[in-house]
């Protein structure tokens, strides 16, 4: 798809999900960062990122792609113009690893590495964007290494990214990660057959610890 039809159809899609956040606001959400939210919606969270991963698992990389965007407005504070901003690399990286085990480093990293350097530059973020990267990286990527794929190790990796994000360090983060590592992990074990509300059930649990943690 030529990059600026590509470009329109992300926008489009972003702004339908912003302006169908809620009213009056989400007309003014979608033209303005609002910063990093720390009091997110865990319900929202939760069925957003499931919808996600189904997307994901089923090869539907433009619903995937709809689903970002939603969450980087929650999660996020994003503007409609920072997450096509943000979701174009992510999404692409996303596509490559989607592939199989390739070049992690050469291929997927530089792009997370992109849309973490444009988020952090329009929320006010001074994080260290490559970090923040890899360690995003990092957790898709034990879960997919024998060893490393434990939701207990991977659920650790996924807290040092909430941590180096939200700058908080504490239980109730650590068991964010914990609890979004045993939910991929149930849809890793379920497969085909995967027992999606329980998953979300997990996610819901996961994301309500991290707003204690992070607020």
């Amino acid at each position: 798809m030529p990059g600026t039809r590509r470009a329109a159809l992300v926008v489009c899609a972003v702004a339908a999900v912003l302006l169908g956040l809620g009213g009056g606001f989400g007309w003014y959400a979608g033209f303005h960062n609002t910063g990093l939210n720390r009091n997110f919606d865990p319900q929202r969270m939760a069925a957003s990122e499931t919808r996600m991963w189904r997307a994901y698992y089923g090869g539907r990389m433009g619903a995937l792609a709809l689903e970002m965007a939603g969450v980087m407005r929650e999660q996020m504070g994003a503007s409609l113009w920072t997450t096509k901003e943000v979701i174009e690399p992510m999404a692409e990286g996303t596509r490559i690893f989607a592939r199989g085990p390739g070049n992690y480093n050469g291929e997927v990293l530089p792009k997370l590495e992109t849309s973490y350097e444009r988020l952090g530059r329009a929320l006010g973020r001074d994080w260290d964007a490559h970090e923040v990267a890899q360690a995003e990286l990092a957790w898709w990527v034990a879960r997919r290494t024998p060893g490393e794929d434990s939701p207990e190790q991977v659920g650790a990796k996924i807290a040092h990214l909430y941590v180096l994000i939200y700058e908080r360090q504490n239980t109730d983060v650590q068991q964010a990660g914990v609890l979004r590592a045993r939910a991929a992990a149930l849809r890793d074990a379920g497969g085909q057959n995967a027992d999606w509300p329980a998953i979300e059930a997990l996610l819901l649990e996961s994301y309500t610890a991290l707003r204690r943690g992070v607020q």
